[in-house]
């Protein structure tokens, strides 16, 4: 099964034609173990022999590795009299007093018969696996390659390896002037996606994709793992998916560590212990864990880096190339000797001074704090919390749940700890934790610091009547503080904006922003900004909204005090800019804040960052990315309500999209059964709507799917100021037409006209109100102009499904031309992000309107050459012919950077081309006005 290094491959093709052609050679193929470099030589033997060569093959063995000789005539004699001939020599010289004479004779004996075959015809010998061949068979070929670089036979040596420690006879056969080296890398994520869709018959999944890169790129070990996790995959509509999430795996097998026994034990125990410390770790922390001196390790640690086990990293970190090893190591150590070795390391990390990051992972995996583990909490939590909120959190529970009662000093500590921890990672308990750290707090300064958090742990949990509460308390109490009682009226802005009070907000706001300026603090003026931004939103002012959204980030740019609320700021930005139909200033905004969020390990901000950048894919019709997005987001530890409904309600859209209903179920079956409790999360709540609407009509349950949509006509100042209520609602009258019921249909274009006005300065809804419409009439010329909107805004299922209704309308005419036309433009869009749905929804629609694609629109896309590019992987090209970057052609497209490889991947394999270059070429020699040549609409110049 070959899958990528097609380069390699094309140059192992030409060193043999130039062999049989009488050029002679030495080549070497390293790669690790499970790299597929037998395969690799093995796939030149057949076209060797095809070109009139002789070829003899042998693998050497460890067990060899003593007996003089013993590989090259495995190579050259597996059987007959000239091995009998050898062997005798070399019989004699084992029983010399000095042997010399008769090994050299024995080598002279193969040499010679090296030299008669070539005389008769080119000749190719592979030796495999040569760090395990015999000094001798290393000294003979040394011999052989020397005469065939030097042009003196037609004769073609391919030598295969791994860099084995320890073997140091092996190296000068390697030296060799005039050799060639070809090292087999690992497989890219483009590439271990490939061959996981060559092993499964379907192309993985996020969770599948993720936990795939435990191989490190290695084949042998990536089929290993799928093996192993052959009862945990459900395979549907041409996708292959995890059931579990990946921290739910089993440990990888213990075959995993096969190759570890050809190091010595001093370089297995250094692997072992560096298990304990992550994925990544530096010299300094494997010395400490060692207790021994790092310039002692070198030694230790030169074996696994030499075999490829470990690779350096920036910032001065070593890390396991394969995952999955470390994995394994980890799960051979007992239990409780893991314990004792975590407790010793935190211990041992913590008085050398490491980041307290790094001693509480160690403490996670040490089971019972110790008595000196809990002070080393109370001492360093608040450097953890800015950290590693998440493992504050845990060890901060551990602590209290098995601590002495009667230490209530330390306990209530601790308990104060947790509450802030609980409120970085916006967990529902932090309320509570907090009004009870409120109600035994007596200093006023103290008490007014502890409302304003507890007022924005309210806000996270959606409950504004009871924020806005707290904050009036707040602002009736003295307290000296000016820049705390300037924020808390910047609360009270937010929550009366949230409690449809939004006049009275905007009044409150101007205040607010000008005592904020004279203030000249940044955090009050960003969040002064901020409170201004969010009653002006929620009096239908977006534009202006956006205007202090921009003032506030500019404050918070400031100081770092603020990068909080620049994330915030920056996620707000993003959101306006996308209701706009402005992808360039969403995705600058996002790249910064998601930036700043790793640069300032906040995760809570991290998560929303991640959902919206989600979001902005799905859109884009980027929906690898998407599904990227939102598993990114659904790991990290926050409790936001909110974060299930986003992350299953688009996991099961796309899916549901992509004609995946198993696996669309599944996501919907994994929502909590209360996930739409709070008023944030019903915001939320439009992508699980269509994705259960979808699934019923997919299933021939037309009235099903009108019944998921119906929540969407509920009334309310809240309901008509959700941004997607309106193309929800264009669902409603397609589906509600489709059942025979033109009242529910008459009754959703009313409600959507009246979100419309309400949503006035928006794009989308005018176009969902103008798709409406359309639909109930019937009307082409209300479609044609719902198609400009959408092409306009740049979102490609929206474009795709109101090609499909202009389709149908034009087909209720009469015109079945245009029909066709619409209907093969729709399927063109849906094909981009693999809408297979859309496109068998679309087609059935028309058929029964008696429109086909006809035999030019519907015929297979062309395996090869530049008509079989997908529009996405088209746009790619172009772009690539320009000399761009993949970076570059990720920022430009606003797709991830892994789909721009993917798409990469796809065009040079499609072209048949090994490199950027010969896709320019290409593009270049192509006619003007060809598909996929420069021109192409949504494709800038250079």
């Amino acid at each position: 099964m070959r899958v990528g290094r097609e380069q390699q491959r094309d140059e192992l093709r030409e060193w043999v034609r130039g062999g049989a052609e009488g050029r002679g050679g030495l080549l070497i193929v390293e790669g690790e173990p499970g790299a597929g470099r037998t395969g690799f030589v093995r796939g030149a033997l057949n076209g060797a022999v095809a070109l009139g060569c002789r070829v003899r093959y042998a693998a050497a063995d460890a067990l060899g590795a003593e007996l003089p000789l013993r590989a090259a005539l495995d190579c050259l004699h597996p059987g007959g009299p000239d091995r009998a001939a050898a062997v005798a020599l070399l019989r004699e010289a084992g029983e010399a007093a000095r042997p010399g004479g008769a090994l050299l004779a024995a080598m002279d004996l193969l040499a010679a018969r090296v030299e008669e075959w070539c005389a008769r015809r080119p000749l190719l010998l592979v030796l495999d696996d040569a760090h395990w061949a015999d000094p001798a068979s290393l000294l003979l070929w040394q011999r052989l390659a020397g005469w065939a670089v030097a042009g003196r036979l037609p004769l073609l040596l391919a030598v295969t390896r791994w860099a084995l420690p320890g073997r140091p006879e092996l190296e000068p056969l390697c030296a060799t002037p005039g050799g060639r080296t070809l090292r087999l890398e690992p497989l890219s994520t483009a590439e271990t996606d490939e061959l996981v869709r060559d092993l499964l018959g379907a192309a993985p999944g996020p969770r599948l994709r993720e936990a795939a890169q435990q191989s490190g790129g290695n084949p042998r070990l990536l089929r290993d793992l799928l093996a192993q996790w052959s009862g945990l995959l459900r395979i549907e509509g041409g996708r292959a998916e995890l059931l579990v999430p990946e921290e739910e795996l089993p440990p990888p097998a213990a075959s995993v560590t096969r190759g570890l026994d050809r190091l010595s034990g001093p370089a297995r125990a250094a692997l072992r212990h560096a298990a304990l410390l992550g994925p990544a770790f530096t010299v300094r922390e494997l010395a400490l864990v060692r207790g021994r001196p790092a310039r002692e390790l070198l030694t230790e640690l030169a074996e696994p880096l030499s075999a490829g086990l470990l690779a350096d990293t920036t910032g001065g970190r070593l890390r396991f190339r394969h995952p999955a090893l470390r994995l394994a190591l980890y799960a051979e150590t007992p239990g409780a000797l893991r314990a004792a070795l975590h407790q010793d390391a935190a211990q041992a990390f913590a008085e050398a001074g490491l980041p307290a990051a790094r001693t509480a992972e160690q403490l996670l995996g040490g089971g019972l704090l110790t008595p000196w583990a809990v002070r080393w909490l109370a001492d360093s939590a608040p450097a953890l919390l800015a950290g590693a909120p998440g493992a504050a959190a845990e060890l901060l529970e551990r602590a209290i749940a098995q601590g002495d009662p009667r230490e209530r000093e330390t306990r209530e500590a601790l308990e104060e700890r947790l509450a802030d921890a609980a409120l970085l990672l916006r967990r529902p308990e932090s309320v509570e934790l907090l009004a009870a750290l409120r109600a035994r707090t007596t200093d006023p300064g103290r008490r007014a610091a502890v409302d304003f958090k507890l007022v924005s742990a309210l806000m996270i949990q959606g409950d504004m009547a009871r924020s806005l509460a707290v904050t009036e308390r707040a602002l009736a109490a003295d307290f000296p503080s000016v820049a705390l009682r300037l924020r808390l009226e910047a609360c009270r802005v937010l929550a009366l904006a949230d409690l449809h009070r939004a006049a009275e907000a905007h009044a409150l706001a101007g205040p607010v922003v000008a005592a904020a300026r004279r203030l000249r603090d940044p955090l009050c003026g960003a969040e002064a900004h901020h409170a201004a931004s969010y009653a002006l939103f929620h009096l239908g002012r977006g534009r202006a909204s956006l205007r202090h959204v921009a003032e506030g980030i500019g404050w918070a740019r400031r100081s770092p005090e603020a990068d909080d609320m620049r994330l915030l700021l920056l996620a707000n930005q993003a959101e306006g800019h996308m209701r706009f139909d402005e992808p360039e200033v969403v995705a600058a905004a996002l790249e910064e804040a998601r930036e700043l969020a790793a640069a300032t390990r906040s995760t809570g901000r991290l998560v929303v960052t991640e959902a919206r950048l989600a979001e902005f894919h799905y859109r884009l019709g980027d929906w690898d990315g998407a599904l990227a997005g939102v598993a990114r987001a659904g790991r990290l530890p926050v409790s936001d309500g909110w974060l299930p409904v986003v992350v299953h309600g688009l996991r099961a859209l796309v899916l549901g999209h992509r004609d995946e209903r198993e696996a669309a179920r599944a996501e919907l079956a994994d929502l909590p059964a209360d996930a739409f409790a709070t008023p944030t999360a019903r915001r939320y709540a439009s992508h699980v709507l269509l994705a259960r609407a979808l699934l019923a009509e997919r299933d021939g349950r037309p009235a099903d799917a009108l019944g998921a949509l119906l929540p969407a006509l509920a009334e309310g100042v809240e309901e008509e100021a959700v941004y997607e209520r309106p193309w929800v609602l264009s669902e409603v009258v397609r589906l509600a037409l489709e059942c025979g019921e033109s009242a529910t249909a008459r009754a959703a274009v009313e409600c959507c006209a009246r979100s419309a006005r309400a949503l006035a300065e928006y794009p989308g809804p005018a176009l969902a109100l103008l798709r409406c419409r359309g639909l109930f009439a019937q009307d082409p010329e209300l479609l044609e102009q719902a198609v400009v909107r959408g092409e306009r805004g740049g979102w490609p299922l929206v474009l795709g499904q109101t090609l499909e209704d202009l389709a149908v309308a034009r087909a209720w005419h009469g015109d079945l031309a245009g029909a066709r036309s619409a209907l093969t433009r729709a399927v063109a869009v849906y094909e981009g992000p693999g809408a297979r749905w859309d496109i068998a929804r679309a087609d059935a629609r028309l058929r029964s309107l008696g429109v086909r694609r006809g035999s030019r629109s519907a015929r297979r896309r062309p395996a090869s050459g530049w008509e079989a590019l997908t529009p996405a992987e088209l746009k790619v090209a172009l772009l690539v012919a320009q000399g761009r970057s993949n970076p570059e052609i990720a920022s430009v497209l606003f797709l991830s950077p892994r789909t721009v490889q993917t798409h990469v991947s796809h065009i040079l394999a499609k072209l048949q081309v090994r490199s950027r270059a010969a896709v320019a070429a290409q593009a270049a020699a192509r006619p003007p006005g060809a598909a996929g040549t420069p021109g192409v609409p949504g494709v800038p110049g250079p």
